[in-house]
């Protein structure tokens, strides 16, 4: 039921200082003075989604900019020999000279209808020629304000920050998967991983490097900063699901194809232990306290076949009995004082359980129930040692729910015609709107120390001093 109503949830506006650029965000900012027979003009512009005021001039119809300037603000690497300038971002190269009319793009020359200009030791080239070889893009606003882009990853499936300033964006592709690390601020990304067989990556506490398995089992850490992977396990056994020690010594996953098993990988020596082997199949949602002794989990039975024993086996007339098959959650602590420790089952309910964290002491899990019952609202619920269940949020049906430094996110119903975003302190439970959005936000994006973000349309929106830049296309 989540994803059905999470599909018809996007974008309007935050309340969180969104505001629009007026119109004079385009007009000439400074005066205009003269300098070798032309003359430079300071115009604001839109660039990576932050206003900037960019040194420009007009010949001929066409807007010639400040390549030291328009490079910086994109995020450009720029260098110059011999009087050659090359700029590059993502996977473009430009290179050009003063007093030139080419402009070389990606090794392909292309003739420019005004020549490269040097004027007070600074170079200028036609904006739009030059924001096209890298791969940029011009676009206007309602209000006329002019936004220049980088080149932006496309066609992206899957979104989380990395650390307060990068996002990792993954492509699904007929051949696997590839995950492209992102500027949240300037959308720059660089290739991190192509993998056919890779599983998702799953980023360590410290936003430094990922982990992920390969279709035999073996386990790989790759490095965020050097995009250079290791492998760390040669272990083949099926590990669905990894999560880091909280400080990153080590990863623990569930084992086997049936999730029976939780085990632990030491990075130091690659050595695995096994932490629970209880027999129970179909765990998931594995969650571990930062000290490492609480380990909190669901568990989903399957259906159990159901046939009539009065009719022939060849007519295949089975059903499947659901009964009895709701997550239920668990939690196991290590302790070496208590033989044969057993884990124990913290909810009964018949609800569904989803967008499932335990704190971080393991003290409680917090949770979305939903029904298939249209009637009946999906809310945020926590459960405690004691087995004592409270409602943190039941206002507003809930669609998708994240957890950020210690702040949960909530996509809800709105009015109608638009959805709500609130903020729900975990510790308080106190709940305050934030915002609205409408038909087009399917997901927030939310990490400690960084700004929201969100998927509208397919397209990864990140605030940025209050606008809604584009991070993906």
């Amino acid at each position: 039921m989540l994803l059905k109503k999470a599909s018809i949830v996007s974008v309007i506006a935050l309340a969180v200082g969104v505001s629009a650029v007026s119109a004079a965000s385009a007009a000439p900012v400074a005066t205009a003075t003269k300098a070798s027979a032309v003359k430079i003009s300071k115009f604001g512009y839109i660039v990576n989604g932050v206003p900037v005021s960019l040194s420009v001039f007009f010949e001929k119809g066409r807007t010639l900019v400040s390549v030291k300037e328009l490079s910086d603000k994109l995020g450009a690497d720029i260098q110059s020999a011999n009087g050659v300038v090359t700029v590059k971002l993502n996977d473009h190269v430009a290179t050009f000279k003063a007093g030139s009319n080419e402009l070389n793009v990606d090794g392909v020359a292309v003739k420019l209808d005004v020549v490269v200009k040097s004027v007070n030791g600074s170079t200028f080239i036609d904006m739009r020629d030059f924001v096209g070889a890298l791969g940029g893009s011009f676009n206007k606003d309602v209000t006329g304000a002019t936004w220049i882009d980088a080149d932006l990853v496309s066609d992206v499936d899957h979104v989380q920050w990395a650390n307060a300033s990068k996002l990792i964006a993954s492509q699904e592709t007929e051949t696997g998967r590839i995950d492209y690390l992102v500027d949240a601020v300037t959308g720059q990304y660089t290739k991190l991983l192509n993998a056919a067989d890779a599983s998702d990556l799953v980023v360590a506490p410290n936003g430094d490097k990922a982990a992920y398995t390969n279709a035999a089992g073996e386990v790989f850490v790759i490095d965020l900063a050097s995009k250079n992977a290791t492998k760390v396990s040669t272990d083949t056994s099926i590990k669905p699901e990894l999560v880091w020690a909280a400080d990153a010594s080590a990863i623990y996953f569930l084992q086997g194809d049936k999730g029976s098993v939780i085990a632990k990988l030491d990075l130091a020596d690659g050595k695995i232990t096994k932490i629970l082997e209880d027999k129970v199949d179909y765990k998931s949602n594995l969650d571990v306290s930062t000290d490492g002794k609480t380990f909190t989990y669901a568990v989903t039975k399957p259906g159990a076949v159901v046939a009539d024993a009065n009719k022939p086996v060849e007519d295949d007339d089975v059903a499947i009995d659901m009964k009895g098959t709701e997550p239920q959650l668990f939690q196991f602590v290590v302790d070496p004082a208590v033989k044969d420790a057993k884990a124990v089952q913290l909810t009964t309910s018949t609800d569904d359980k989803v967008f499932i964290h335990a704190a971080a002491d393991g003290s409680s899990v917090t949770y979305v129930s939903a029904s298939d019952d249209a009637n009946v609202k999906s809310k945020l619920l926590q459960v405690g040692k004691d087995k004592t269940v409270k409602t943190l949020f039941d206002a507003k049906d809930v669609y998708q729910a994240t957890l950020s430094n210690g702040k949960w996110y909530l996509l809800t119903e709105g009015d109608g015609s638009s959805q709500s975003v609130y903020e729900v302190n975990a510790a308080t439970g106190s709940a305050n709107v934030i915002g609205t959005v409408s038909e087009g936000v399917t997901e927030i994006v939310a990490k400690s120390g960084a700004p929201l973000a969100v998927i509208n349309d397919g397209i990864l929106s990140v605030n940025v001093n209050g606008l809604w830049k584009p991070t993906s296309r």
